[in-house]
């Protein structure tokens, strides 16, 4: 076992070799051209890497004296930092009182309608009944109600659909019964 692990270490040290040689020589161009193009890149990311560090030394100095100045440019960037992110928090907070502002009014919008169809349907049934309330044919009814008092403090909030809108007809030539 160890003496075949040997001859393929072997025949890759050969074929290394070959390789290198061939290489050396020339015959891999597109090797060359590859190898120089990241030699190129590196160059140039390293020459990007030193201004980035000039820079840095030139704004935050490099020495005690300049580090309490150094310090203090970081503070005011971190200040600016935070009052721009309370600045946006406000921002969404603002917004969702608007959007809680939009839903009350149109809620009241759908209440008022509402409302209106409830006014529209009793108006009906009040002129319905004045129609037939001098109708010699129909008696009368009274129901004496007493004084009832209803707790309605835990019912759910139900939503009211919006409803279609109708006419009635009247034909007065029939009679009511």
């Amino acid at each position: 076992m160890r003496s075949e692990k040997a001859w393929y270490w072997l025949a890759a040290g050969v074929l290394a070799l070959g390789l290198n040689g061939a290489y050396q020589d020339g015959q891999f161009e597109f090797v060359h051209r590859l190898t120089d193009r990241a030699s190129a890149m590196i160059a140039r990311t390293s020459e990007r890497g030193l201004q980035f560090v000039t820079m840095a030394e030139f704004m935050l100095g490099r020495g005690p004296a300049n580090a309490d100045r150094a310090e203090a440019a970081i503070q005011r960037i971190q200040s600016k930092i935070v009052c721009e992110r309370v600045a946006k928090a406000q921002q969404q907070i603002a917004m969702a009182h608007v959007r809680e502002q939009i839903a009350q009014a149109r809620v009241q919008e759908k209440m008022a309608l509402a409302q209106m169809k409830m006014d529209k349907v009793r108006m009906i049934t009040i002129d319905r009944a004045n129609h037939f309330r001098d109708c010699s044919g129909l008696g009368h009814v009274v129901v004496d109600v007493p004084n009832v008092k209803v707790d309605l403090s835990n019912l759910p909030s139900v939503e009211i659909p919006d409803l279609p809108d109708f006419e009635v007809r009247t034909d007065k030539t029939n009679d009511p019964i």
